[in-house]
């Protein structure tokens, strides 16, 4: 079989945190692992890694960024494009899509991570009605132009594709998000050789600290298992514009010995908390949530779940049996839940394992990637393209 030349586009990459670098990194190398050779392009400054042995390799294209934290002015690799085999975008923003879908003759596959959505509040401020009606208008029309350039649309989770408003009408493939299953197996022998233990009332987030991951909720949540005398800490691990805010609430209603914030850790530390945690908490409740890696995540640990019950984000659940559902925007069923995994322990632990078996089983990046290397083999069969 030929081993294919792929462009990974994607505005956002490392050092820049998020889900969506963390896919593209992951699914790059782990498509490199098969022996393809992959060139991430990145509009975010950082790094360049020119290693030529390497199967990976990035290219940093410096752009002029607008109001709303997308690129709106950059030269466009062309010439480097044109000598891939495939082309897979990851949106949003859309900048690179719309420049690379003039190459006709190369395969496009865009995976598309999530509706553009905008929130009913940014912290303690609610966005008027009207406004937010036409941004989401705006975002929904433009969007569908996009998605009409692509060959193969790639949606995560069924749950969120089936839902979405702006995939109506459009064909998809759901390939799932994943993890190289193997490094958590590892740092779990670690665990194990030095006795770690988990604290029994830990509660957990990992993400960035922005509005949309509903942290408020989860804070409002803290508050009421305060007045209940229920014995709980949570950990904030990450960072963003939220963080003076969400300090500003844990000081006024003197949360601090209930909430600890750790900032952005490197991975190692990150590991230490999650074998520490005995529950991880992913309160989200807009659609630019559309997956939440950090559950898989936390599921490798063996840290079972309380998320919201949102199309995306909901299918880890539903898929693993790995923690329980509540409602969004919800403080005090959120408060319901914990109260309820920390009184029946036995069950969080079941759940934990069940959960934990069912994410190696699952998702695992070489099984994911195979999946991805036969659609480009397909789509570039249909172009007429290279073998």
């Amino acid at each position: 079989m030929k081993k294919l030349q792929i462009a990974m586009l994607s505005s956002f990459y490392f050092p820049h945190k998020g889900g969506t670098e963390r896919y593209v990194h992951d699914l790059s190398y782990a498509l490199a692992e098969r022996g393809h050779r992959v060139t991430i392009f990145s509009h975010f400054p950082g790094p360049v890694q020119q290693d030529p042995e390497s199967m990976v390799q990035v290219v940093r294209i410096p752009a002029v960024w607008g109001p709303t934290y997308s690129p709106l002015l950059a030269p466009q690799p062309r010439g480097l494009l044109r000598s891939m085999d495939i082309i897979h975008s990851h949106a949003p923003p859309f900048y690179f899509l719309n420049h690379a879908a003039k190459m006709r003759h190369i395969p496009q596959v865009l995976t598309y991570h999530c509706d553009i959505e905008i929130p009913d509040r940014l912290g303690a401020i609610e966005i008027p009605n009207e406004p937010k009606q036409l941004l989401d208008r705006y975002f929904y029309k433009s969007t569908r132009l996009h998605l009409k350039k692509i060959d193969k649309i790639v949606a995560t989770t069924k749950t969120y594709a089936e839902t979405s408003e702006t995939l109506k009408e459009f064909s998809y493939k759901v390939i799932p998000i994943g993890i190289h299953t193997s490094v958590y197996k590892e740092k779990l022998k670690q665990c194990e050789d030095r006795g770690c233990v988990r604290k029994e009332f830990e509660i957990l987030f990992v993400g960035r600290l922005v509005a949309t991951k509903g942290l408020w909720f989860l804070l409002q949540a803290m508050d009421i298992l305060k007045t209940r005398g229920q014995q709980a800490h949570l950990t904030i691990v990450g960072s963003g514009e939220e963080l003076l805010s969400l300090k500003l609430f844990v000081s006024n209603h003197k949360l601090e010995e209930m909430v600890t914030f750790a900032g952005q850790v490197e991975d190692d530390e990150l590991f230490e908390y999650y074998s520490s945690s005995s529950l991880f908490i992913l309160p989200s409740f807009v659609r630019l949530e559309a997956f939440g890696i950090v559950q898989l995540e936390a599921l490798a640990m063996g840290v079972p779940l309380i998320v919201s019950d949102m199309p995306g984000v909901n299918e880890v659940i539903q898929k693993t049996g790995g923690g329980w559902l509540v409602p969004p925007k919800n403080p005090e069923a959120l408060a319901n839940q914990i109260q309820y995994a920390f009184q029946h322990r036995e069950e969080r632990l079941a759940r934990a394992r069940q959960g934990q078996e069912n994410v190696f089983k699952m998702y695992d990046w070489s099984t994911i990637s195979s999946q991805f290397e036969d659609l480009y083999l397909e789509l570039i069969e249909q172009k007429g393209g290279r073998p």
